[in-house]
């Protein structure tokens, strides 16, 4: 079974995607609402895949618990943030990114296709911005290194 660390300190987020994640079939890691919380749980059972807000406790503390777990536990990390601007010049880390606020129902697909090393498409959704459902037009960007290697 896939294991998914969420990392995220705005709790209806991180408990919304726990549930989603969970009733998809992921075994949950979190939420984790702090740096050193995140990089405890993936001590104690490296995750696969990390979902990982970029501003967690302050302005850009996710870039370094995601290159942390990228680096030590070979975690493919998929950045959940209002920041695309930082998640794309933060590229090489992420296989994807989120764009916030995102339709939840896409976090099966985009951990499943961050875990296989997948590309994904380019585009940046907000609900803010169209009319047309967020399910039909994915929220990530294609962020993966040629260096990345899966675990799935």
């Amino acid at each position: 079974m896939m294991v998914v660390l969420v990392v995220e300190d705005e709790a209806i987020i991180a408990y919304c995607s726990v549930a989603i994640l969970e009733d998809a079939g992921f075994a949950v890691l979190g939420p984790a609402h702090t740096s050193s919380e995140a990089l405890e749980l993936a001590r104690g059972k490296r995750p696969d895949v990390a979902l990982v807000d970029i501003d967690l406790e302050v302005p850009g503390a996710g870039l370094a618990v995601a290159r942390e777990l990228r680096t030590k536990f070979n975690t493919a990390i998929v950045f959940t943030t209002g920041r695309m601007d930082q998640a794309q010049a933060h590229s090489d880390i992420a296989a994807a990114a989120l764009s916030k606020p995102y339709d939840p129902s896409e976090l099966p697909g985009v951990v499943r296709a961050a875990a296989a090393g997948r590309r994904l498409p380019t585009s940046v959704s907000r609900s803010t911005t169209s009319s047309r459902s967020t399910a039909s037009r994915p929220a990530v960007f294609t962020g993966l290194p040629a260096h990345h290697t899966s675990r799935a």
